[in-house]
């Protein structure tokens, strides 16, 4: 079974400038369905399309043995600017 920790360890490894995740667990503690949020600079210049391929490329064989899986990708500046609101 999947774990936030898992997803949090994976993704520290695999995208480059890893700042912070929020990793959700939306199927009640059984792994099959997470929210994660992912801050990056690795971010800077790409659509939201390109930093969801970078997590998606990163979770890929997690991602493969779950129900549910969806992303939000922020640049760090990006992720400031939110918390201030």
């Amino acid at each position: 079974m999947l774990t936030q920790d898992t997803l949090q360890t994976k993704l520290q490894a695999q995208i480059p400038e890893f700042y912070q995740a929020i990793i959700t667990d939306t199927s009640n503690g059984c792994g099959q369905s997470f929210d994660v949020v992912v801050v990056s600079d690795a971010f800077l210049g790409k659509n939201k399309i390109a930093r969801c391929r970078m997590v998606n490329k990163a979770l890929s064989d997690e991602v493969a043995q779950i129900h549910a899986f969806s992303s939000k990708c922020y640049t760090v500046d990006e992720w400031k600017q939110l918390l201030s609101n």
